[in-house]
């Protein structure tokens, strides 16, 4: 092609051709033809140059031009919020097998112990019911989250746009999982605790009996 070009150049600068005696201009009828069809061809090939041009502009601003960001909404306080409704309940392994200690006959005055009992189970079965409507209430605000999601996708133009807001939708699903982590962890605390006091007031009442059975003695 850059000889076609170059060979264009040398003709079209090249010197009138007289005839030998001074008369008028020769014609060169085949010269002429083929420096219109390379001249044609120069043009179209300028044309393509220009379309691929605007072609690898468009491209190169599909993967560079960025959306818009801050879609992503941290949950991490709100769940935080969530597990310290357990902080007045039973919420760790040391604390249930200090509230259920088991097989150990009652106390000669065992009223306080069976109130605290009481108190840190109801509290924590309070504890999982507000975990549950906490996240009741913030059904509202997720799906004003996943509308402006759904916003940015539909505006997105570009390539880049398209993977942000996929990520973006990526981390809603994360974010979900996280939620039902939540809940399922309020779940088998509210399971262990109920298990906990049934069997521990089986245990104890058992335990009780057996040592009063021995003259007071614990046969452990």
């Amino acid at each position: 092609m850059i000889a076609i070009f170059l060979a264009l150049l040398l003709i079209l600068s090249a010197e009138p051709v007289f005839g030998q005696f001074g008369g008028s201009l020769v014609s060169d009828p085949p010269t002429e033809q083929a420096t219109a069809q390379a001249a044609s061809e120069l043009n179209q090939t300028n044309a393509e140059l220009q379309q691929d041009l605007k072609a690898n502009s468009t491209t190169a601003a599909s993967v560079t031009t960025a959306g818009d960001s801050g879609l992503f909404q941290s949950v991490s306080a709100f769940l935080d919020s969530l597990d310290g409704n357990f902080n007045g309940g039973i919420n760790s392994g040391q604390i249930f097998s200090a509230i259920f200690p088991g097989w150990a006959p009652l106390p000669p005055d065992a009223i306080p112990q069976g109130a605290n009992v009481i108190s840190k189970t109801m509290a924590t079965y309070s504890a999982a019911l507000n975990a549950a409507q906490g996240q009741a209430a913030s059904f509202d605000t997720e799906e004003n989250h996943l509308g402006s999601i759904e916003s940015a996708n539909l505006g997105a133009a570009g390539l880049l746009q398209a993977v942000q807001i996929n990520t973006e939708a990526q981390l809603a699903v994360a974010q979900q999982i996280q939620l039902l982590r939540q809940l399922e962890v309020s779940h088998i605390t509210l399971d262990a605790t109920k298990a906990g006091e049934e069997l521990n007031e089986r245990a104890r009442t058992a335990a009780t009996s057996a040592q009063a059975a021995n003259l007071g003695v614990s046969p452990q």
